[in-house]
């Protein structure tokens, strides 16, 4: 069974790859176009293109360990390069995009950090109403972990839901009436902080937005992990 696994995951991975191909020409394509129908045709890639992504680093995660560096880096850098990356879909609902807080540095895998807040940040744009903000908020602890906050307006999750919305497959309510929901993103998001060390936290109340709150370590236990691996002592 592991083995069919392994042989299916690899066709996966190729199939991405090849449809990454079109993708990326179709890019250039509407890059180098100035018509306003244009901005409405980018937007619908974006979202094909997350998919495309999604299912790549699914098929990724099994092998993780052997896919993962840490470097020290600017939690606010990483947080505006996803804004830039989902910029198209962010213009079309009119979100304001606002930076609170000093930067700080984390100790991360850039692009498995990264994928963690795409997922987040794709669930709050998806279900924020038009016209409101999405804030990122900084906080750095006495005990020198780093707090980063995704803040959305939007409808907030019903007290009922939130001990599951980490579960695999499940949408929830808001799911439900959107009908957009596939129940992966923050499970994926969620399994992922677990293997890098990022702890994900919810607070939330209808009416009044969500925070997503990711926490990361102090930099001592990075310092643990670097002397390990260096010394290839069992941790």
């Amino acid at each position: 069974m592991k083995e069919a696994q392994l042989i299916e995951n690899d066709f996966t991975a190729s199939w991405i790859h090849e449809i990454k191909t079109p993708l990326t020409a179709m890019k250039l394509i509407m890059d180098a176009q100035s018509n306003p129908d244009i901005s409405k045709i980018e937007t619908e890639w974006l979202r094909i293109h997350l998919l495309v992504e999604q299912q790549l680093y699914m098929t990724r995660l099994p092998a993780l360990e052997s896919d993962y560096v840490l470097e020290r880096l600017s939690v606010q850098r990483l947080a505006v390069e996803e804004v830039q990356e989902l910029a198209p879909w962010c213009m079309e609902k009119n979100l304001a995009v606002n930076i609170e807080g000093n930067d700080a540095a984390v100790v991360t895998d850039r692009k498995w950090c990264r994928f963690i807040i795409r997922q987040i940040l794709t669930n709050a744009i998806k279900y924020s109403p038009s016209e409101t903000s999405l804030t990122f908020r900084t906080v750095v602890t006495e005990q020198e972990n780093v707090y980063l906050d995704i803040i959305d307006e939007g409808p907030g999750i019903q007290p009922h839901d939130l001990p599951r919305i980490f579960d695999k497959g499940f949408t929830g309510g808001n799911g439900r009436i959107h009908n957009a929901a596939t129940g992966l993103g923050l499970y994926l998001a969620q399994t992922v902080a677990a293997k890098i060390g990022i702890t994900l936290q919810v607070q939330s109340s209808q009416s009044q937005g969500t925070t997503m709150r990711m926490t990361f370590i102090d930099l001592n236990a990075f310092e643990i992990v670097r002397r390990g691996h260096a010394e290839n002592i069992p941790l």
